[in-house]
């Protein structure tokens, strides 16, 4: 019935029905499909339109990238503990200079296994900090253990007003390596 009407299934989509056909070689195409070009609608091949490859990124610059990010991440959780008041500036820190540090290493590639590097990396960065500022304040884990006044000791180590920071750091890297 829709064959009728002018719609036919779209060369790249079979399952959708279709009026629209590339203005150069005629093939059916959906607005999914469709390139807009400055002489009208054209099928990704007519338009020369090419899918970018997935490269993934050698394993020695992996490495290199692992071992300048885990640096910057251990360098900014020092600083948290010396610094804590610092909290907003230190998570930028942490979340742009991993990424940058990590792009640095890996000569400005993008990819998923970059994304989960640079988040791991800025993971550990975080779990130190928190590790060091339980150590400056004297808190063991025989007290979280034991505490009656627990959200008073968390408060102490930032946790609660942190996790906004820490979606700031993971934002950062995922959007840098996309």
């Amino acid at each position: 019935m829709d064959f009728i009407s002018g719609q036919v299934p779209c060369s790249y989509h079979p399952d959708v029905m279709t009026g629209l056909r590339c203005n150069h070689c005629g093939k059916p195409i959906c607005p999914l499909d469709s390139v807009r070009t400055p002489v009208g609608l054209r099928c990704p091949d007519c338009a020369g339109v090419r899918m970018v490859g997935t490269v993934r990124t050698p394993v020695d610059a992996l490495l290199k990238a692992s071992l300048a990010g885990l640096c910057v991440a251990v360098g900014v959780a020092v600083l948290w503990r010396f610094f804590p008041n610092w909290e907003f500036y230190l998570a930028l820190l942490l979340g742009f200079g991993v990424v940058e540090t990590v792009a640095w290493a890996t000569n400005n590639k993008r990819g998923l296994d970059l994304q989960i590097l640079s988040m791991v990396l800025v993971t550990i960065g975080l779990v130190l900090s928190r590790i060091l500022l339980a150590d400056r304040y004297g808190i063991t884990m025989d007290h979280l253990r034991l505490a009656r006044d627990f959200s008073l000791q968390l408060l102490q180590l930032q946790i609660v007003p942190s996790l906004i920071f820490v979606a700031v750091c993971y934002l950062i890297c995922w959007v840098r390596f996309r």
